[in-house]
């Protein structure tokens, strides 16, 4: 097994209700598989990786081919539901253990991703019917905030002074929708971003840097973030270490039995001209100890997801064909579990990932929820997690 070389150089250094009639929800096409296949006549580049997976549960979604499907997110997990939009059918709620739709809601072609809270779900998206706005304002889209169960809690129009929100709305970029503080959340869109209240429905200008991961551990708090590339880590409002090198993604955090925090980062490399995408773990604490999983063929991060513990699926783009891209499924102690190539299709939109204790939601081509193996590691084999060492602050 050949390891990506990496020096990692650290210098210390209220609200309006409404309710849409609830149509009933269509069934999906479930087809359930769940066995590891030899690796032989899959793609060349895949041929010695350990185990290609079939999904456990593949789970077409009806969508309206005949709408251009302008955006896609998600998933989002809540328990037993995975939470998707797409321009094609505004957002679904599905019990992915199952197979089957939970709910569905309404939007226009423009959808957000979108985001969990502690019971709820928070959708943003184009209006279905736009409301009436004020005379200095302009209209943004719809929030709509649903229970786990799909009852509406509120659909409030988001609006802003029209001035005020005039770069927003022309930003035509990639979406992206955080939670800020308990009652708003925060909505960027290329490179501008508004803050919307989720009582009233007011949105005003914000920074469009994402929020900082935030990880505690023993009597320190630290608040990391990518700048340029380099990780840096802040405490108390100043710097407490950083990288000398800049990497490609922070991915999120490793939590395991009786070690520090690690950081899990993925960089785009080469290795004898072959391009290459490297795992890498690195303390978060600041210290040199780091460690680097087997590599794998890629040009792309496509996109992620990472479980409370540090469980990581990524999806990769393998080459400039746009039609060949996989799943790679790391567990939290770093070793490569099992590599899944997605359907060998033209592949424009981004490949939504999200990682739970006992499997994988892939959310790809629009319209299909495809359902991996867990990534736990072997209890025997080196640093195994059982149990995170301590739950991250979120």
């Amino acid at each position: 097994m050949r390891a990506a070389a990496a020096v990692v150089c650290l210098v210390a250094c209220k609200s309006d209700r409404q309710s849409d009639p609830m149509p009933e929800p269509p069934a999906p096409v479930v087809r359930d598989a769940a066995v590891p296949v030899d690796a032989a006549g899959v793609w060349p580049e895949l041929a010695d990786y350990p185990v290609i997976v079939r999904p456990e549960r593949t789970i077409t979604l009806p969508a309206r081919p005949d709408v251009p499907r302008f955006e896609v997110g998600g998933p989002v997990l809540a328990g037993d539901l995975a939470i998707v939009a797409s321009s094609q059918f505004g957002f679904i709620a599905v019990d992915w253990r199952r197979g089957a739709i939970a709910w569905t809601k309404p939007s226009g072609t423009h959808v957000a991703p979108p985001v969990v809270r502690a019971q709820d779900a928070v959708l943003v998206g184009e209006c279905v019917n736009a409301p009436a706005i004020g005379d200095r304002e302009r209209l943004l889209g719809c929030v709509r905030v649903v229970t786990f169960a799909g009852a509406d809690q509120a659909n409030l129009a988001i609006r802003g002074n029209a001035k005020a929100t005039a770069a927003f709305a022309a930003e035509a970029g990639t979406q992206d929708v955080w939670l800020e503080g308990e009652q708003a959340i925060r909505w960027r869109r290329g490179d501008q971003a508004v803050v919307v209240d989720l009582l009233t429905g007011v949105a005003k200008p914000a920074p469009a840097s994402p929020p900082p991961l935030v990880v505690t551990y023993k009597d320190h708090r630290w608040e990391i973030v990518q700048d340029e590339g380099r990780v840096v880590a802040r405490e108390h409002g100043k710097i407490a270490w950083q990288t000398e090198h800049p990497y490609t993604a922070l991915l999120g955090t490793v939590w395991l039995p009786e070690q520090s925090p690690m950081l899990r980062i993925a960089n785009l490399g080469a290795w004898r001209d072959a391009p290459e995408i490297h795992l890498l773990d690195i303390d978060a604490t600041g210290s040199l100890h780091a460690q680097a999983a087997k590599p794998s063929p890629g040009i792309q991060l496509l996109g992620w997801g990472v479980s409370p513990i540090g469980d990581a699926a990524i999806a990769i783009r393998l080459d400039t064909s746009l039609r060949r891209d996989f799943i790679a499924g790391y567990a939290a102690n770093a070793p490569l579990v099992w590599i899944y190539p997605l359907p060998e299709v033209m592949r424009p939109d981004p490949v939504g990932v999200a990682v739970a204790p006992d499997g994988v939601v892939v959310f790809h081509d629009g319209d299909t929820l495809t359902i991996l193996p867990e990534l736990s590691a072997a209890p025997t084999s080196p640093g195994a997690p059982g149990r995170p060492s301590k739950i991250p602050t979120p």
